[in-house]
C-alpha cells in the first residue's frame, strides 16, 4: 500500500508542479480503501483530501458543470457526500 502511495505522490506531483491546489478529490474504488486514504492524507498533509460517497463522482462532477444546457429542473444538494481524511485522524472503517 506505501508503494502505491508513493507512486500516487510522484505522479500527482507532476501534475501539481508549482501550484496552490489545496484539495484533492478520491473517487473509484481506492475511495472505499480508508488505510490507502489515511496515506494519502499523509502524503500531502498541507492539502484536504477527500474520498467520494459514489464510485464515478468525476462523471457526475462533469454532468453538473453542463447542467443548464441539458436540464431545467434545480440541482439536487444530497447528490454527493465527502469523507474528509486527515494525517492527524486515527485509522476507521
Amino acid at each position: 500500500m506505501m508503494d502505491i502511495v508513493d507512486q500516487q505522490k510522484i505522479s500527482t506531483g507532476y501534475v501539481l508542479k508549482d501550484n496552490s491546489v489545496k484539495r484533492i478529490f478520491v473517487d473509484g474504488g481506492f475511495s472505499k480503501n480508508a488505510v490507502y486514504m489515511h496515506l494519502l492524507a499523509a502524503a500531502f498533509p498541507h492539502t484536504e483530501v477527500f474520498a467520494a460517497s459514489m464510485a464515478q463522482a468525476t462523471a457526475v462532477g462533469a454532468a453538473l458543470a453542463i447542467h443548464k444546457a441539458w436540464n431545467s429542473k434545480p440541482l439536487p444538494h444530497d447528490l454527493l457526500e465527502l469523507k474528509f481524511y486527515s494525517v492527524t485522524q486515527g485509522i476507521t472503517t
